[in-house]
This record gives C-alpha cells, structure tokens and sequence, in this order.
C-alpha cells in the first residue's frame, strides 16, 4: 500500500504524470497537516458529535465546545478526505466515517486515533536525534499511566478485527491443551483460539504493567475464563519443556533485536509438544529497497526502530530463527485487516 497524490482532474493527472507537480509535497507539506486534523477532530469529539444524525455547523460547534469558524474549516478537510457529507447547511458522516472512528462502531479505530494524537504525535520530534544516534525511544518503559491507558486502547481496536482472522492463519491443532500468548496483554487472542478449540487453556505471559494496564480490557469483552495471565519477561522466562501446543507472539518481535528473536525461539522450540506450533505475527518487511515499493512497510520498520530500537523483520529473517531453533517452516498466512500483516509458523518436529 502507497501514500500519494492522486489527481482529482485532467490537468492535475498530467501535472503529475509530467512531474510538473511537486508530488513530496503531498505527503511533506500536507499530508502532516491532514494527519493532525483528522485526528483533533476526533480528539475533540467532532464525530461522536455528528454520529448517526444529521447536524448543522452551530450544533455540532456547541456540542463540542468549538469555535464555528474554526470548525468549518476542519469540516472542509474532513469532507475533502470523504469523511463527511454537506447537505442542505447539514454535515453527517459518510459510511467509512460511522464504521472506523465512531467509538460504538465493532470495527472502529477511535482508540488508536487517540494514541496517535496523544502519545505517538509527541514522538515525532524525536526523529532528529534518532537518526543521529539510532537509539529509540523504548516507550515501554516511558510511558505514563494516561499514556498506557491510550496504549492499551489502541492495541485492543486493532486486535478486535485482527483476532477474527487468527483462527484461520494459525495451522489446525488436534484437541490442543495449552498455549502461550507472548505479550498478549488483553488476551483477545487466545480468547479468539480458545473459543475454536474447547480443550485449550492459554496462558498470556507480558510485561507486569501491560497485563495490570489492560486488566479492564480482558474484563469488558468478557474474555474465557480458560485465559490466565503471568506476569514476565519473555527474554528472562524460563517456559519449561514440552509444555505447550501453541505459543503464538503477536506484534513483538519487531521490538527485539535478532540475538532476542533467535533467544526466544529456541526457548519457545524446547517449550513446545512434538508438532506443537511457534507463530509470529508481523508486519513484514520487503527483502528489497524498490523505487514505490510498499510504504507501508517502510514505515512500520522506521516507526518501530523509532520506537523500541528494533523495527519489523522480512519472512526470511523470521524463518531463519525457527531454522536455528530446529523448527520446520509449515506456514505464512496474510491477514486482510492489516495490509502487510502476516501470521508465521514454525512447527515441532
């Protein structure tokens, strides 16, 4: 997937096809700019404000406690990304508006639009220093309660869609009777496998404050009683021998270096059952650096490096790691939710 311009006419088609355009300017000078927009208008309520009806700029305004001229102009930009309808001197929402950022929505993304404009905007003016000394920001250790708060939120919108696909994108288990979910927090995920499988208990094993942060979480959508949660470090664990049918580390190992990775798998290799499955759950990074290649991509590996000092790993760097810890390749299975986003397993022998 691409981030670019995209003309809206004849003239401006051959103004880009002809490189009279300045194309970066779409995504230097604007695209930062409907970045942070989009995401006011959702920190200051704008589209709850809206919601279901219809409503004219003075009510939303009062609604939301806004300057009327101010907010105009953000409802210009937010009809311009097709977000919002105007009809008849009455905004309402456009379809993709009420399923990905309304709050009440089964897909919605409103929590991890507030994470970004709360805690990840901030780390922006880190880049600088981050590509002076490559050292990243190791958020996990920074963040403040509200900020675990946004994170967490955050994680649970995006593992709600996810968690519907990942009984598919995970080899079939026969009557499995343990797993471990690495840096599960919520347990949505195991709560997904558990709910295929009757015989599985899962174990979700993450950092103390994430299982105490995302406690309300588990307890809101009513995660399986057969999900427990442990307290630990998955590099300093010790997770035994032979324990499990599955371990499954989602979104993790783009914040371990390639030493942790290969760490873990031959810890997870030993802690397996005979055929008992290993499955990482990545965005996946290109092999190749290509002229208008996956941005995407690029971008989740800057962001992650950004972030944690890591970033995210290409199928053959995630294959290499079960190949050191003994473990056969069984299977890499996309998701649709997230472009790029892939689920890699490695199986017992």
């Amino acid at each position: 997937m691409k981030l670019s311009a995209a003309a809206q006419n004849p003239l401006e088609w051959l103004a880009i096809k002809t490189g009279i355009a300045p194309e970066p300017l779409a995504v230097s000078h604007f695209g930062f700019m409907a970045s942070k927009f989009l995401l006011e208008a959702v920190d200051k309520g704008v589209f709850e404000a809206i919601g279901h009806k219809k409503l004219s700029l003075e009510n939303i305004a009062a609604t939301c406690n806004l300057n009327a001229k101010a907010l105009e102009s953000l409802l210009r930009v937010l009809a311009s990304m097709g977000l919002i309808h105007y009809n008849n001197n009455l905004f309402y929402l456009h379809k993709k508006a009420r399923k990905w950022i309304l709050k009440d929505s089964p897909h919605s993304l409103y929590w991890l639009m507030l994470f970004d404009n709360n805690v990840c905007f901030d780390w922006m003016s880190d880049v600088g220093e981050f590509l002076q000394t490559g050292n990243g920001i190791q958020y996990h250790s920074t963040l403040n309660e509200k900020q675990w708060f946004y994170y967490q939120k955050a994680m649970e919108a995006v593992a709600k869609s996810v968690a519907k696909e990942i009984p598919k994108k995970i080899p079939a288990l026969n009557n499995p009777a343990k797993m471990l979910d690495v840096g599960g927090s919520h347990g949505l995920y195991s709560d997904a496998l558990c709910k295929k499988y009757p015989t599985l208990k899962s174990t979700v094993l993450d950092l103390p404050e994430a299982i105490e942060k995302a406690k309300h979480i588990a307890e809101e959508n009513m995660v399986s009683e057969r999900v427990t949660y442990q307290p630990g470090n998955i590099i300093t664990e010790d997770l035994g021998t032979g324990e499990y049918d599955l371990i499954l580390m989602a979104s993790v190992a783009h914040h371990l270096t390639d030493e942790e990775n290969v760490l873990v798998a031959n810890k997870v290799a030993k802690a397996l059952k005979p055929h008992g499955h290993y499955t990482i759950m990545e965005v996946l990074k290109k092999d190749t650096i290509k002229l208008n290649g996956d941005m995407l991509s690029a971008l989740g590996d800057m962001f992650f490096s950004l972030s944690s000092t890591s970033g995210i790993w290409s199928l053959e760097q995630i294959q290499n790691w079960y190949r050191a810890a003994g473990l056969k390749i069984s299977k890499k299975a996309s998701f649709l939710f997230i472009p790029g986003y892939a689920a890699v397993t490695g199986t017992k022998q």
